[in-house]
């Protein structure tokens, strides 16, 4: 299953996005990525970080490279370059840790982004819930669906990948990823709760009320309008608040 945003434009230039594409990429031309790997059975190093930055194959970074454009600029727009390069390492190496307490003994070593992308996803999960997006099956596509939706059904299935290969006793990363959603998830509320939003520049992408235009968080359509409040985009379908402070809320 895939998950592709519909239109989500962001305020700040993802730099840090990009970079990391970047990097990960550059990774694919190194020799043995594999002794670069976190192997649960020797001791803790440098691998539980470096191993973030490699992917097993072209086709795994080329996916993961795909949702890190697609969400991870977003989450990189709202909480800033800094915490975005706190965030993304931490998510790696909790992903790692998981790896490690699910599988302590384990001599198989993992490598991949995976980890990072579930922790975006469970931030954007919270942060932009009716973002528009589409579902992509092996025998069929869903279009228009709020990203909270998708994102509960792709969970989902990385937990079910989890329990079947636990039950056939295979080591796999599943786990990793379903508990960096979930402390994503965590983090965005802890985020709300103490008012980081407030410094999140959630600015709408055009000088408001001068044209007296609104931009849609969701399609980006503009959107005329007389007065702060509630407002419908008649485009996506999305309902979403605009205060004087120049805040969207979806």
């Amino acid at each position: 299953m895939f998950v592709f945003e519909k239109a989500n434009h962001n305020y700040r230039k993802p730099i840090l996005t990009l970079g990391f594409i970047f990097l990960t990429m550059l990774t694919l031309f190194f020799d043995h990525p594999e002794s670069y790997a976190f192997t649960p059975k020797k001791e803790f190093g440098l691998s539980i970080v470096f191993s973030i930055f490699f992917n097993s194959s072209f086709s795994e970074w080329f996916t993961n490279a795909v949702y890190l454009y697609m969400f991870a600029d977003n989450i990189e727009d709202v909480v800033g370059h800094f915490y975005f390069f706190i965030l993304f390492l931490f998510f790696g190496i909790v992903a790692n840790l998981t790896y490690f307490l699910f599988h302590i003994n384990s001599i198989v070593p993992v490598i991949g982004t995976s980890g990072v992308i579930s922790g975006i996803l469970g931030m954007y999960f919270v942060f932009f819930p009716n973002v528009k997006s589409t579902m992509v099956f092996e025998k069929g596509t869903f279009r228009d669906v709020p990203i909270f939706i998708s994102l509960s059904v792709w969970i989902l299935i990385q937990s079910y990948f989890y329990v079947v290969e636990l039950d056939k006793q295979v080591r796999s990363v599943y786990g990793g990823q379903v508990i960096a959603f979930l402390t994503g998830l965590t983090l965005a509320h802890i985020f709300i709760r103490f008012q980081f939003l407030d410094r999140l520049e959630h600015n709408l992408r055009l000088s408001t009320f001068i044209n007296k235009t609104v931009l849609c968080p969701s399609c980006n359509k503009p959107i005329p309008t007389k007065k702060y409040g509630r407002l419908h985009c008649s485009a996506c379908n999305t309902n979403f608040f605009f205060d004087r402070h120049g805040k969207k809320f979806l």
